[in-house]
């Protein structure tokens, strides 16, 4: 896909780049969303900011969770 840019700005660790389950979560992440990156990003720092400390994997999956929890209704 081509949107395979890192999703947030600012303060990210090394990790989020470069865990191969993360590029895979980014990835889950832009198909759900239909390749829209600005709607990753607000998203993702939405999480970040209600649950700070958190892993970039579990922002990643509660991001995912919550836009499949809500497709279900």
């Amino acid at each position: 896909m081509a949107h395979r840019a890192s999703i947030p700005h600012g303060k990210v660790s090394q990790s989020y780049r470069n865990d191969p389950k993360n590029r895979a979560l980014q990835s889950d992440l832009l198909i759900l969303l239909k390749g829209d990156v600005a709607t990753a990003k607000r998203l993702l720092l939405q999480q970040r900011r209600r649950n700070p400390g958190k892993s970039d994997n579990w922002y990643l999956e509660k991001v995912i969770y919550d836009l499949e929890r809500d497709q279900r209704w």
